[in-house]
């Protein structure tokens, strides 16, 4: 009798566990889900075309996070291109018609817009550019924050991030920290399996100029101290194949980034600052 109410049990949780899966399935097919994910019939809303909440499938909300997770680190490696000077890097972050959008708040004359360097000037010469104006400075620290995400379909994408832009000037007594805090704003398209800027729009909210005050120890040993490839300073204005990144700064061993080779040898293509 025992064993006959057990099974009788099991049957009723069987069937009720059936009848969920099937109002799931029902509610999905009519948000227009497929099994697929994404795809043609991926939907990016929360909300039915005649304003009603329904539930997304997980193959999509998966696919969401992993796009916003390939965005994410597109905008790290951005940051991480000019703190180290790295050319090749910075260049895959852009699509070749993409377009570069700033301006320094303390220093005007560094400034480029699709008027001063139309496309493709961003993929092709704006990273020499950088580094040309990196090369003064003894070193940077770009810290990204509060990134927002809004994927507006498939294959294109809008975002925010904050930046906090730290830069080191001058030698001794004259030695400045100039600080930068801005938050930079990105068109991003996909293309394939990956996402690259469209175009990047940088605001400032404030900066600051103090004297720098820390200092290294003598006896620090320079294996601890972060690196920077100065061959790509842009000061020779002398291109590079791809493959002379690395083996100055530590993290080099560790990591395996994408780097995209500099599209043809040529001289005066680093010119830095532009102005309008």
């Amino acid at each position: 009798m025992k064993l006959l109410k057990q099974t009788s049990s099991l049957n009723r949780l069987l069937g009720m566990t059936l009848f969920c899966l099937a109002a799931v399935a029902t509610s999905s097919a009519m948000a227009g889900e497929t099994a697929s994910g994404a795809g043609v019939d991926r939907q990016f809303s929360d909300k039915s075309a005649e304003g009603k909440q329904w539930r997304r499938s997980t193959e999509n909300r998966i696919q969401d996070l992993l796009d916003k997770q390939a965005i994410t680190e597109v905008i790290y490696h951005l940051g991480r291109s000019l703190d180290r000077m790295d050319r090749g890097l910075m260049r895959s972050v852009y699509w070749p018609e993409a377009i570069e959008e700033h301006q320094d708040p303390e220093f005007p004359v560094f400034f480029t817009d699709a008027e001063s360097n139309p496309a493709p000037g961003t993929y092709n010469n704006f990273p020499c550019q950088a580094m040309s104006g990196f090369a003064g400075l003894r070193m940077t620290q770009h810290r990204i924050s509060n990134i927002l995400i809004d994927l507006v379909d498939e294959n294109t994408a809008k975002a925010e991030s904050y930046v906090y832009a730290y830069h080191l000037a001058g030698e001794g007594d004259k030695a400045r920290e100039v600080t930068l805090y801005g938050r930079m704003l990105f068109n991003f398209e996909k293309r394939g399996d990956e996402w690259r800027v469209m175009r990047r729009l940088t605001v400032f909210d404030w900066f600051t100029n103090v004297p720098a005050t820390g200092h290294f120890s003598d006896d620090y040993m320079d294996k601890f101290k972060g690196g920077r490839d100065r061959s790509q300073d842009g000061k020779s204005s002398e291109w590079h194949d791809g493959s002379d990144i690395g083996g100055i700064d530590p993290s080099y061993e560790f990591l395996n980034l994408p780097s995209e080779p500099d599209p043809m040898p040529g001289k005066g293509s680093c010119k830095f600052p532009l102005t309008k």
